[in-house]
This record gives C-alpha cells, structure tokens and sequence, in this order.
C-alpha cells in the first residue's frame, strides 16, 4: 500500500517534470555537471593516491636506502683532499658495523655501481653496471621477463654473468638474441642471462635505485663486479677525465616490521654519522615520504572536492529554484488538492518527491558524464592518471539525492503549508 503510494507520486512527479521539459532538462543538467565534476575530482585523487602507493610500494616502505653523496668542494677542502681520486661515500665498514648492529634488519645488502664503457663490436655507450645481491632484484621488484634473475651462486663462483635492460641493447644497436651473448665491459666480458621488463623510473624512485635515466645499466653479482673492477671509476665527460673511489653506492636494510622502520632510521643516521664527519651519504626512507606526501595529497583532494562542491551548490540552487517557480505556478493545483482531503505531509511528500526524482536523474546522467567525458579530458589536460573507484556510483545517486532533499525541502515546506482557500482564488 505505502509502496504504491510512492510509485504513484513519482510518476506524478516524473509527469509534472515532462510537462516543463526544457526547464527540468536544464535544472537536471546542473545537477549532472556538478555530480560529474565530484566524480572527476575524486577520480583524479584516487589516481594520484595509486602512482603514489605504485611509486613508494616499489621501494618497499619497510627498506631504508642509503646511497653515496659526493660532498661539496668546500667540504672537500677541509677535510684536506688534494688527489685527483675524488674519495667519499660508504664504506664495508659501514656496512659491517650496520650489519653487526641493527637487529631489527631483515637483511643489509651492498651495492657497488661501477661506471665503463660497454662495447658491442666497434660500438659504445658510457653506461653502468651495477653490482648486487640477488636479494636486490626481489626487494625492489626488478623483474626478469626473459631468462633468468642473478642467483646465490653467480655471486660465490664470481660468475661474469649479468642482466640487462632492453634500452642498453638498442643503444648498442644489438637486435639478435640477447640471453647468451656476451658484452664487453671495460676489458670483461659478461654473459646476458637474463632480461629485465622495460621501465622509465623518474623522481625519487631513479634516485633510490640509482637507474640511470636512459636505461643504459645491467646487473651483475656483487663479488664478481669488485673483484673484477674495483672500486675506482673513470668518467669521461666533453673532454674532460674525472675518477672516483666509493666503496658501496648504497646500502639497502629491509626491516622486520613496518613499525621498526623510524627507530631503525635513527639507528643507522648515529652509525654513519660517527664514522662520517663530511656528510657523503643521503637516507631515503620511503615511508616517511609516503607520510609527508599523504598528508599533501590529502589536501589537495579536499581542494578539489571544494571546487566540486560549488558547483553542486549551484545546481541546488537551480532545483530549489525552479521548485519554488514551479509551486507558485501550479499554486490552484494545490489547493484542489488540499479541497479534496489530502494533508500537508501530502503535499510536502508530492513535491519532495519531485525534487529528488530531478536530483536522482541528474545524479545518473552526472556519474555517465564524469566516467566518460570529464575523467578522460582531466586526464589529457593534466596528464594526471584518473581512476573512478567503485564506490563512485553509490557516492553519486547518494549526493544527488542529498542535494535534492536539501535544495526541496523549503519549496516543498512552503507548498504544504500554502493557505488552501487562498490556494483556490489564485489567478
């Protein structure tokens, strides 16, 4: 009975709202704009929170990176170096002591990079090779697409095997099978085992992983890129000839727990600060980046949820409008109604019902319109990748009728409580 009731409202609404078409057409189009910027809005949001969490969840928020700085000259200066060898960075040292002293570490890896020119026949680019620990490639997700990763094993035989990215083999202009071919590392030569998936790293993952911008690295097992390179680097730059001595590049400690990350962080800063009076090293620890970008994110998104709200302002301004137009015009049409037994809460459920019937069409046709048109123009504009969650469909119908149960309730309010003998002499 109460069902029926309803149904028969909304039809009754959906009627009056088809007898002024153009005008129900243009208040359901302000609805459906201001639904489709929400959408957009939070579409673009979730995007950004997806590349941060791609981003940060590819160095692991329980690793804590620490990598070689090159100091200033001045700091240089003081410390009294005047060699040609520019000396500084970590050490095994550091390594040793880091390795001996935090128990909450999982593991401690070293990373060697190794700056030379790799050869392919009478073909060369200046490219790097980078020595790790099998365990590197799992913790910052190097996957190998063809081949094999680098094994335990590689690194006891001091095997001179490596993998590579597909970009250092288009440089060298090599096109034929890659896994067991040989390329000539300074006076080495390795054998490509394995092939990694093509990837463009940028901003502070490049800089945690030390990738080099054009791809021009491999990898090879830790011992065997000491022992057959050293630790000395020669560069060669416009003419210009710069060697370097750093130990380790970087440091890489995986943590037991999440909870340990900060404590752990701290622990190491007071290691290397005792053995580091110039300050050659740099700690990344990707969740307290994670954090402080969070919290950025986070503002952004409630910025841009303001300007979305605006615009769903107007739109209930627009139905409240309209309403209001609407009621003085059908004002006779109530006070019939009222003549003939129905009660305030009558009226007050007939032109309510109106008003969210508008407001819930406008909410559908405004979730289209954010999904297939704003979204994917935001995403061109900004280059800024979008992504509408599911929960966007029940976010959409849900503030749609919120808008029209608050954008009706005054007009609907002052249809029922219209004077019914005023009602029916009204011109």
């Amino acid at each position: 009975m109460i069902a029926g009731k309803y149904a028969e409202m909304f039809r009754l609404g959906v009627r009056n709202m088809w007898g002024y078409r153009l005008r129900s057409f243009l208040t359901v189009l302000g609805i459906s704009v201001g639904i489709a910027a929400v959408i957009a809005m939070v579409a673009l949001g979730q995007g950004a929170q997806e590349e941060l969490l791609a981003q940060y969840g590819r160095l692991g928020i329980r690793n804590i990176i620490v990598s070689s700085v090159k100091p200033s000259d001045e700091d240089q200066g003081s410390a009294g170096q005047t060699s040609w060898v520019a000396r500084y960075g970590l050490t095994r040292r550091d390594y040793r002591q880091i390795r001996a002293t935090v128990r909450s570490a999982v593991s401690v890896l070293p990373v060697h990079t190794h700056a030379d020119r790799i050869w392919e026949g009478s073909r060369s680019v200046d490219a790097r090779i980078h020595g790790v620990l099998p365990e590197q490639m799992r913790l910052f997700r190097l996957d190998v697409v063809r081949g094999r990763p680098l094994t335990a094993m590689d690194n006891i035989r001091l095997n001179q095997v490596c993998v590579v990215r597909p970009g250092l083999l288009r440089a060298l202009h090599y096109y034929g099978p890659a896994l067991g071919h040989h390329l000539q590392v300074g006076d080495e030569y390795y054998e490509i085992v394995g092939v990694l998936r093509e990837e463009e790293f940028t901003g502070l993952t490049r800089k945690a992983l030390n990738a080099d911008p054009r791809s021009l690295e491999l990898y090879a097992p830790y011992e065997t890129v000491i022992k057959r390179h050293g630790t000395m680097s020669f560069v060669r730059k416009s003419g210009s000839f710069q060697a370097t001595d750093v130990e380790l590049h970087q440091i890489v400690v995986e943590t037991d727990d999440q909870e340990n990350v900060l404590t752990t962080a701290r622990m190491i800063e007071r290691i290397l600060q005792s053995f580091h009076r110039r300050r050659d090293y740099e700690m990344i620890v990707p969740l307290e980046f994670l954090a402080q970008r969070r919290k950025t994110q986070e503002v952004f998104n409630r910025f841009l949820l303001l300007i979305a709200g605006i615009s769903l302002l107007v739109g209930g301004i627009g139905i409240a409008n309209i309403m209001l137009a609407s009621i003085t015009e059908r004002t006779r049409e109530i006070g019939i109604r009222r003549a003939m037994g129905a009660k305030k809460r009558h009226i007050l459920a007939q032109f309510l019902t109106e008003t969210v019937t508008l407001a819930g069409v406008g909410g559908v046709f405004g979730y289209v319109l954010g999904v297939l048109v704003f979204s994917p123009l935001l995403e061109m504009w900004t280059e800024w990748t979008t992504i509408v969650p599911s929960w966007a469909v029940p976010l959409a119908i849900g503030i749609s009728f919120l808008v029209g149960v608050l954008a009706g309730i005054w007009p609907a309010t002052r249809a029922a409580r219209t004077d019914p003998i005023h009602a029916l002499h009204y011109e």
